[in-house]
């Protein structure tokens, strides 16, 4: 307890050099905690985005072999008890909406214009598409398909009704009251044809080419399936997927949406990497500044450690004194940067967030501040200092008490 109590005394001594010291650690150290919850709170939209845009916090099927070819071949995995499973998940804690949903390969026509469409189809009060001009997160118990141009969306009881993406319908020069053919492969090999009107037209680049929308007794009229070939689950929280997955038979095949999201986690893991390597310069850089300055205080300090040595103090007593001061003044500048971080975090909140753009839409993104924002940088600057504090130690106990006594 001494020895932390003089430690800590020793940091104080000087307290004009040591915050000269800290100055790049506190200062690296705000910048990560402001660029970590920058990139915390824009995955987390992200992963809100993603699953709200088809994939859903889980995905149940008949078998595993659905989440492989299933998007293009769905007939060949349809849920036989489809509805009574539904109606297990409604009742789950947990479960905000569980809901089937199917899709078709087709080919629309209209005229003598065609485009080949993957048709998806879910029930018609779990669609939304955003109004033009504004950025609206879809309700929680919804899917968010894009950005609506002209039109309005099928109504639950309406049938034979699409919702065309914009790539698709200027290929086919349709509009909101076009009508257009589809074609399509069923189950049983035959083909079959019918007429659907365009109720509207929605964008999402990258997808408004190929994919299209309607209804899913629409979809179930059409192409005569006889369960749906995946439910969705939308959770109220993430951390309630675990435990519906859990309560699940295990003859279904289940996905959550981190297993069915791989972009997400590839850019996820990229974000965190460019973190690490920032965090990982500055705390290089704190152990070449500390490693220095510790130097310095050694060398100036070597006739009190004779005196130590004199009085009856050990060499892993000056060892341990010398690490813990550099441990201490890691631990003072990290918590300093990060108190700096957290105060540049809430200006910049209370400005509105930092500016980014995705989709030609420009959103203000708040930085979302956590308890992680505090370990993952405090501890690591402690020990770092503490480590670059080591080899000066050993400078200071490797002389005998005669010959630190003698040095100016």
């Amino acid at each position: 307890m001494k020895t932390i109590v003089m430690a800590w005394r020793n940091l104080l001594r000087q307290k004009r050099r040591t915050l000269i010291t800290l100055s790049a650690l506190i200062v690296g150290l705000c910048g990560v905690v402001v660029f970590q919850g920058y990139i915390t709170s824009l995955m987390r939209s992200f992963r809100d985005r993603t699953i709200h845009a088809g994939i859903g916090h889980l995905q149940i099927a008949r078998s595993s072999g659905y989440f492989e070819d299933g998007e293009f071949n769905p007939y060949a995995y349809a849920l036989k008890d489809s509805e009574k499973l539904l109606a297990g998940l409604s009742e789950q804690p947990g479960v905000l909406a569980a809901f089937p949903s199917t899709g078709f390969t087709s080919i629309a026509g209209k005229g003598d214009k065609s485009v080949t469409l993957l048709v998806k189809a879910y029930p018609a009060e779990r669609m939304f598409f955003a109004p033009t001009g504004g950025r609206v997160v879809p309700p929680a118990d919804r899917f968010g398909l894009g950005t609506l141009l002209s039109g309005a969306p099928p109504s639950a009881g309406e049938r034979d009704r699409i919702v065309l993406g914009e790539t698709a319908a200027r290929i086919l020069e349709a509009r909101p009251g076009s009508v257009i053919t589809l074609m399509a492969v069923l189950p049983n090999g035959g083909l079959n044809g019918r007429d659907f009107t365009v109720d509207a037209i929605y964008r999402d680049p990258g997808r408004d080419k190929i994919f299209a929308f309607t209804d899913y007794d629409s979809a179930v009229s059409f192409t005569g399936i006889e369960g749906a070939a995946v439910l969705h689950v939308l959770a109220r929280d993430v951390g309630a997927v675990g435990p519906i997955a859990a309560r699940l038979s295990p003859d279904l095949a289940v996905r959550t949406w981190h297993d069915l999201a791989t972009y997400f986690v590839q850019v996820n893991t990229m974000f965190n990497g460019f973190l690490g390597v920032i965090r990982a310069i500055i705390l290089l850089l704190t152990l070449f500044i500390m490693a220095n300055t510790m130097n310095r205080i050694v060398r100036e300090r070597m006739r009190e450690w004779g005196t130590l040595r004199a009085m009856g103090m050990k060499k892993h007593g000056i060892l341990q004194l010398v690490v813990l001061e550099g441990f201490f003044q890691g631990i003072v500048g990290a918590a300093l940067g990060i108190l700096l971080g957290f105060g540049v975090s809430e200006l910049l909140n209370l400005r509105g967030g930092v500016p980014f753009v995705a989709n030609d839409q420009r959103v203000m993104v708040k930085i979302l501040l956590s308890g992680q924002s505090i370990w993952w940088n405090l501890i690591p600057a402690g020990v770092f200092a503490g480590a670059a504090s080591f080899l000066p130690g050993i400078r200071a106990v490797r002389l005998t008490p005669s010959e630190c006594l003698r040095q100016i």
